[in-house]
């Protein structure tokens, strides 16, 4: 079902209003207060249609080389997706937790909320992937209405995630059977992550892998919370997620867009741009950089040399062997005008050097409205193998963390140990009847699933 109207019941079960009519009526003139909150309401409706007739014009008036539909499931997917539609692209939610759900600045019309237990996965793999399992028909219905003008479907979600993660083989199954080209965009887990997320990102991304290799999936493109976390380092807790989600979309955005437009010198066209994004045959890796000393001949390529790996949204790749490498140019007319012909024939070099036995290295020079002094330049490359280095390092982590867990379970069950003087040895027969009996009461129902939904 849609999590429209069970937001709407939430939302209306918070608004509380604890004062009676009587003690407002010896404050304030009732008719007043009706006209102010009527008059506020009506501000507030004509506020907001003005920016749906705001946002609709800019997307009208803003020319892309491919349409693209995005899903997101689990939280970090759905905040991806969020930003996909906030640039004008169709996008919906998916979500097992109602309240993960309820701030994502999409239509509720575009979410769903895949009800499972009491909500939630708690990183449990095996929940998300249940949950999606029970509304398979409702995803389907979903996608087909909202995103049936796409031409390439995006799926977006965390590695480490339960809801996410978990959907995620029950979602390229759906997605992939629509005939059209599926890149998938998920997250690895930062640094200070737990080792159930660490964990749960191996798993997911051998599935994924596995789906890359066969073709199920386009293009799986991904993207390092590590990675953005020591290019942000700077921004607090409460910026970081959204820094992150904008430099994930905005490097898309700029391919989609640019690859769509004239240069008077030389255009990355939505043929290249096509190949580079669904003709991957790997995985992929992206990144974008500014460029701020661009006067003398060299400085673009020197930019590239120091900046273009340190700068892409995840590490540990070999890009020598990519299959396609897609990088763009891109400054007004004021600074290309301070910059050597010759500047972008080095930086070509330098790009090219890379990775020689690329099919195809495409770029683009463009000249844009923009009041910013410095050059920025785009990066793709695409086709690549595993990052072998970051995974393993994602495992020794995962199995250090693993190794402090159960030292700590171990002396948390020496110090909860008390011989009460019985006999510790329980029959096989009296632990199955144990078992039996946990999963007929009340909680053992109410945590596998067996009892309504008490939200409803």
């Amino acid at each position: 079902m849609s999590a429209q109207s069970t937001i709407e019941t939430v939302k209306k079960e918070e608004v509380i209003d604890n004062i009676s009519d009587e003690q407002v009526g010896e404050k304030i003139d009732l008719n007043k207060l009706a006209a102010l909150k009527a008059k506020q309401q009506a501000n507030q409706t004509q506020a907001k249609q003005q920016e749906e007739k705001m946002a609709n014009k800019l997307v009208a008036q803003k020319t892309r080389s491919l349409q693209i539909g995005c899903v997101g499931s689990g939280q970090a997917g759905s905040r991806i997706a969020e930003a996909m539609f906030k640039l004008g692209y169709p996008a919906i939610a998916l979500n097992t937790a109602i309240q993960d759900l309820r701030f994502i600045s999409v239509p509720d019309s575009n979410k769903l909320l895949l009800e499972y237990g009491v909500g939630g996965a708690s990183k449990e793999l095996s929940i998300g992937n249940s949950a999606a399992e029970a509304h398979k028909v409702e995803i389907t219905q979903l996608i087909n209405e909202k995103l049936s003008d796409a031409q390439v479907l995006f799926l977006t979600f965390s590695l480490g995630g339960g809801s996410g993660a978990g959907s995620c083989e029950v979602l390229v199954d759906i997605m992939s059977e629509l005939g059209k080209p599926l890149v998938v965009i998920s997250v690895l887990p930062m640094d200070t992550d737990d080792a159930q997320t660490k964990q749960n990102a191996l798993e997911t991304l051998s599935k994924l892998a596995g789906y890359a290799k066969s073709k199920k999936i386009s293009n799986l493109i991904l993207v390092d919370n590590a990675r953005i976390e020591a290019i942000y380092h700077d921004a607090n807790q409460f910026d970081f997620f959204n820094l992150a989600n904008k430099s994930i979309v905005d490097t898309l955005d700029a391919f989609n867009t640019l690859s769509s437009m004239p240069s008077a010198v030389k255009a990355l066209d939505a043929m290249e741009w096509s190949k580079i994004l669904i003709d991957s045959g790997g995985l992929s890796c992206f990144g974008e950089f500014n460029i701020e000393n661009y006067s003398e001949d060299t400085s673009i390529a020197e930019g590239v040399i120091s900046n273009l790996s340190n700068n892409l949204l995840a590490n540990g790749f070999d890009l020598a062997g990519a299959r396609y490498i897609g990088f763009m140019v891109v400054a007004n007319s004021e600074v290309w005008s301070k910059i050597p012909a010759s500047s972008i024939n080095y930086a070509t070099s330098m790009v090219n050097d890379l990775a020689p036995g690329a099919r195809g290295v495409f770029k683009g020079i463009y000249t844009v409205d923009s009041q910013d002094n410095y050059v920025k330049v785009y990066s793709f490359f695409s086709g690549l193998s595993l990052p072998m280095e970051r995974i393993d390092q994602l495992k020794k982590e995962t199995v250090e963390l693993q190794s402090k867990i159960k030292v700590k379970d171990d002396e948390r069950n020496l110090s909860l140990h008390l011989n009460a003087g019985t006999n510790e040895t329980i029959s096989s027969a009296q632990a199955i009847k144990n078992k039996i009996a946990a999963k007929s009461s009340v909680f053992g129902k109410f945590v596998n699933n067996s009892t309504s939904d008490r939200r409803k």
